[in-house]
């Protein structure tokens, strides 16, 4: 995002830039001070919500053993995890909004070929986010996080091109890293 924000045209782009320098510098609020393991989202699959045109669900699918699950698994399927992702848009303003839910409920996980192990997959310990690619008008190429488009558009020089790469999640595993070693 700073890199990003290096090309912006937006008056307070250093006073960003300088709160995150700060966010990241930062051992309580960088997760670059943690154990993460970065997550591709597998798959998606789309779920009826009848004709609603302003509704829209999806299952989204993560295959991943964490690595407090020792041995092989015997449950049919990968290990892994699904969040459900729920859009509404507002029939007067055309604005959308979401909602992601991590899913325990075993029903939920039928057809999807993936499994959870509820005991050790938490919510609390997950960070959702997108990877996009910017290419600004002078041909700089960016890779940037943040599902924010519509904040690129607005910070950056006009004709920039916004492409998204991918959905991830970084899972924190600092907590059974810590209680392994000891």
């Amino acid at each position: 995002m700073i890199p990003a924000l290096k090309h912006s045209t937006e008056d307070n782009a250093e006073n960003l830039i300088s709160l995150l320098t700060s966010i990241r510098e930062s051992k309580v609020l960088s997760s670059s001070h943690r154990e993460n393991i970065v997550i591709e989202r597998y798959t998606k699959i789309k779920v009826n919500c009848s004709d609603d045109l302003y509704r829209a669900e999806e299952k989204w699918i993560y295959r991943f053993k964490h690595p407090a699950l020792t041995g092989r698994c015997t449950q049919p399927g990968e290990c892994g995890f699904i969040f459900k992702y729920l859009r509404l848009t507002d029939k007067d303003t055309n604005i959308n909004n979401f909602t992601l839910e991590l899913i325990t409920d075993t029903e939920y996980y039928v057809d999807t070929g993936v499994h959870c192990h509820d005991h050790v997959i938490s919510a609390r310990d997950m960070c959702v986010y997108n990877a996009n690619a910017l290419t600004l008008p002078d041909g700089t190429k960016l890779d940037t996080v943040g599902g924010w488009k519509w904040w690129w558009e607005r910070l950056l020089p006009a004709g920039t091109k916004h492409m998204f790469k991918g959905n991830y999640v970084a899972y924190n595993v600092s907590d059974f890293m810590v209680a392994k070693s000891k």
